[in-house]
């Protein structure tokens, strides 16, 4: 970790040289200190991604926004994930409001764009899309026009900007 942080933030090689020394460690090659800047990014990026996890799921009490079928083992697991609206790799926004607490059938759905929310949070869906059957609580299309489970507290409630951007990223019609 002491060289992954010398590797970040200390540009000028001969600083990092001094700083290695101090700390017991050797000079590492320029490629092996380009690696550890890349690793400190990377885990930034992965704890960013678990306080994103850790505000959206319990905020939605670990159900399911669509299905609102939840299920919580007794070691805290949880059959739900957060589920970014406006994906991740496009806007870069981990905002609890970019997010939904969605099984993982329903995330795999979403970020298909087989569903989508309107203005109201109802369900749309592109049923000219798919094809189902299967038993009439996991049926897509029965949950069109239906209202999605909200957080209780309304500063999570999914921010209509993200649902705006999903609904014309997937084709759905303005709500």
């Amino acid at each position: 970790m002491r060289r992954i942080l010398i590797a970040k933030y200390f540009m000028d090689a001969g600083e990092r040289a001094a700083l290695y020394q101090p700390v017991g460690l050797p000079v590492p090659p320029d490629p092996i200190v380009k690696e550890d800047a890349r690793l400190y990014e990377a885990s930034r990026e992965r704890g960013r991604e678990t306080r994103f996890r850790l505000t959206v799921v319990p905020a939605y009490s670990y159900t399911c926004a669509l299905t609102r079928y939840r299920l919580v083992t007794v070691d805290s697991g949880s059959i739900v994930d957060a589920a970014h609206i406006h994906q991740f790799a496009d806007s870069r926004n981990n905002h609890p409001r970019n997010g939904i607490a969605l099984c993982k059938n329903a995330h795999w759905m979403f970020d298909e764009g087989l569903w989508s929310l309107d203005e109201e949070y109802r369900v749309l869906v592109a049923v000219k899309r798919l094809d189902e059957s299967g038993a009439e609580a996991l049926l897509l299309s029965l949950k069109a026009n239906s209202r999605i489970l909200l957080p209780a507290d309304p500063n999570y409630w999914p921010d209509k900007a993200h649902l705006s951007w999903h609904r014309k990223r997937h084709g759905f019609e303005p709500a």
